[in-house]
């Protein structure tokens, strides 16, 4: 089966700041610079953030697999995304694919601070997948694109000294095959210094008409500018 991606969380793969630091890396709606790489069994993956102005944000991830696909082609995958960072709401236009799709979503979060250590963030977007090869799904028609709507919600707890842990349960609606693409992010973290991170993390798509049952895990390092 083709690996579609269908879009994946608010993925940072850092943590919080010290205690005495303004900006919480681990908040998804904050502003800051990052350089990072990201590593699983089998994909390196480059990350960066550039903060700016009144709360924008451009993330970039850009990924590829050890060995070449099926067609003897490079296994790469992107990720290209631009965050407005308001007082408790933000909005963001996403654009995430590889080489045999593309899906672009746009929408919103908006913050809850539970207290000074759990926050959460409810999620809502709506976006469209376009894909380069037949998706099969059982009892229905093969299909090449879909409008699609992704509901989540990230909730993040903050230990003192800058530590921190994550969980992010998403489902995916794919309207053409009428079918829930339900994925599961967890990830946790630990400062190194004022302007670095060590983060791990494991994302689980369930198994689903559209895609296989899918467990990857990664480890991620972040610089903070």
């Amino acid at each position: 089966m083709k690996k579609i991606l269908i879009g994946l969380p608010m993925l940072l793969l850092a943590g919080t700041a010290m205690a005495e630091q303004s900006v919480n890396y681990g908040d998804p709606t904050a502003q800051f610079t990052m350089g990072g790489v990201s590593r699983s069994s089998d994909r390196t993956q480059l990350n960066g953030v550039v903060g700016w102005g009144e709360g924008n944000m451009v993330f970039v991830d850009l990924g590829l697999g050890d060995k070449r696909t099926a067609e003897d082609k490079l296994d790469y995958d992107y990720r290209l995304r631009y965050f407005k960072v308001n007082d408790g709401l933000g909005y963001s236009l996403d654009v995430v694919g590889n080489a045999d799709s593309t899906t672009t979503l746009a929408g919103g979060m908006y913050k809850f601070q539970l207290s000074d250590k759990v926050s959460v963030f409810p999620m809502l977007y709506g976006g469209y997948l376009d894909s380069k090869h037949a998706i099969e799904v059982e009892g229905r028609d093969s299909f090449k694109n879909s409008a699609i709507a992704q509901a989540g919600l990230y909730a993040m707890y903050a230990f003192d000294g800058g530590h921190w842990l994550y969980a992010n349960p998403k489902a995916s609606y794919v309207a053409r095959a009428k079918e829930f693409v339900p994925q599961l992010e967890v990830g946790a973290g630990y400062m190194l210094s004022e302007n670095s991170s060590l983060g791990l993390k494991l994302e689980h798509t369930v198994e689903n008409k559209i895609s296989d049952k899918d467990t990857v895990g990664w480890i991620s390092f972040s610089y903070y500018f």
